[in-house]
Parts: C-alpha cells; structure tokens; sequence
C-alpha cells in the first residue's frame, strides 16, 4: 500500500509572509491607479481646449453647482453634460485641484 503525502502546511512565519507580501502587492496596484488618476486628471491640455475658458476644482464643487455658475441662467443639466463630453468624464465625480474646460460662459 501507497501512503499518502501530509497535505501542505504553513508555519506561523509562512503566513506572515505570504499575507505580507499580498498586501504589499494590492497596495502597489492602488498606487499605480491612483498615480494613473492622477496624471489623467492634470494632464496637458489637448489642442481641442486651447483658448476655452476652464475652471479648476474647488473643495465641495459639484458639475452641477459649477455648470450653473458658467451656464445661462436655465437648467444646468445641459451644460453638465458639455462639461462630461469635453473633459472626458464618464461619471459626476470630480476632484479638487482639477482642470474643467467649459464649452461657453466666463469661469467664476
């Protein structure tokens, strides 16, 4: 009869490691997302956006309080939605410290 080998077992130091070095490369992966953010966001202006008025993002700014402030004065959803189309936005998520291009109207 054949004898069956122990099944795999890792010592307290084995754990230790093996959790350490999964946690050191999920935090290298968010690191390079951020950074990839980052330089999304506050990349060089593409020759569509020379001479267009932009406003850079303040603490607590929304599209829609910073679509309203540049917009005519009617429904701001419109102008949000320029606002997406032109800087390349997929969501309503903005940070602080970036660059919006607006289509028309005078930055605040």
């Amino acid at each position: 009869m054949r004898r069956s080998d122990p099944p795999l077992r890792l010592t307290r130091r084995g754990k230790v490691v093996l959790v350490t070095v999964v946690t050191m490369l999920a935090l290298g992966v968010l690191w390079l997302g951020t950074l990839a953010a980052v330089t999304a966001s506050t990349g060089p202006a593409s020759p569509a956006h020379d001479g267009l008025p932009y406003v850079d993002v303040q603490r607590g700014d929304t599209l829609w309080k910073i679509a309203s402030a540049v917009g005519d004065g009617g429904d701001p959803a419109p102008m949000v939605r320029q606002i997406m189309n032109l800087n390349g936005l997929s969501g309503s998520l903005i940070q602080p410290g970036t660059r919006l291009y607006v289509p028309s109207g005078m930055p605040r």
